[in-house]
């Protein structure tokens, strides 16, 4: 009698520790993790190239021809001093939002670029084109070249406020980074100075938004694309700012058949 008690004990024991690791795992896998798990992927590293050429500054005509010299007489070389420009580079992020490869990022992200680089998901780093640009809404359009389809975010139906939402971006260059918040706001107009407007319609969030999240996704619970982080106001704290994703929907539009990159 005492050997089918201990057994039963022990069958009791066991269930209840599979029942306890279950709830452990469901509190764990908040909506939150679940969204990121299903939509952080899409989000992409963005690295450009800048050609800056310094002959076109008032200052080099100046002084360049010194520069010239010196690198000349001292170290018989022609660095980039001597030919009067640099290259600059800079990080942003993107989002995947087609399965041809097509990602969307903000105009000033590839401004002026003379090359793009993208991080892929996988961590494959591959050049990428520029397909178009709408800067009045900070948005453009570029693409990189896939075999096969590629996962990409899916546009949100629409906006609550007050919803929680995810900020996914590259902030200095930390890739996928993520940082969670509710939608504060929506028609929101930035300035970039007092009484200089910048931007109109965007989404106010206090998810962070920092340097290199820019062109990142900002997705809700569902794992779909509610906008696009653009800016936030450094003088305050958590009042960052996005594209909504309905005009990169429209602006996507324009571009359902492009042509491929090679």
């Amino acid at each position: 009698m005492l050997k089918k008690l201990l057994a039963v004990s022990l069958i009791l024991i066991s269930t209840s520790f599979q029942a306890n690791s279950a709830f452990a795992e469901s509190v764990r896998e908040t909506p939150v993790v679940k969204a990121i798990q299903k939509s952080a992927k899409m989000v992409v590293n963005i690295g450009t190239e800048k050609t800056v050429l310094l002959g076109q500054n008032p200052f080099w005509r100046v002084y360049g021809d010194r520069f010239d010299n010196y690198y000349q007489n001292f170290f018989n070389t022609t660095g980039p001093m001597a030919i009067g420009k640099i290259k600059v580079q800079s990080l942003g992020s993107g989002i995947i939002v087609s399965p041809d490869g097509l990602i969307a990022t903000n105009a000033h992200v590839i401004s002026m670029a003379s090359k793009i680089f993208v991080t892929m998901p996988g961590g494959e780093t591959k050049e990428a084109i520029l397909i178009g640009t709408d800067h009045a809404n900070d948005i453009a359009l570029i693409q990189v070249y896939s075999p096969e389809p590629v996962p990409y975010l899916r546009v949100a139906k629409d906006i609550l406020i007050g919803e929680t939402v995810i900020s996914v971006g590259s902030p200095l260059g930390l890739q996928n980074s993520v940082s969670a918040g509710i939608i504060s706001g929506t028609n929101r107009t930035f300035y970039t100075q007092p009484q200089i407007e910048a931007f109109r319609n965007l989404i106010q969030t206090d998810a962070s938004i920092n340097p290199g999240s820019s062109g990142g996704a900002l997705i809700n619970l569902e794992g779909n694309l509610v906008g696009m982080n653009v800016a936030m106001i450094q003088d305050a704290q958590s009042v960052g700012f996005a594209i909504p994703a309905s005009k990169i929907k429209r602006m996507l539009g324009g571009y359902e058949k492009v042509k491929k990159p090679k």
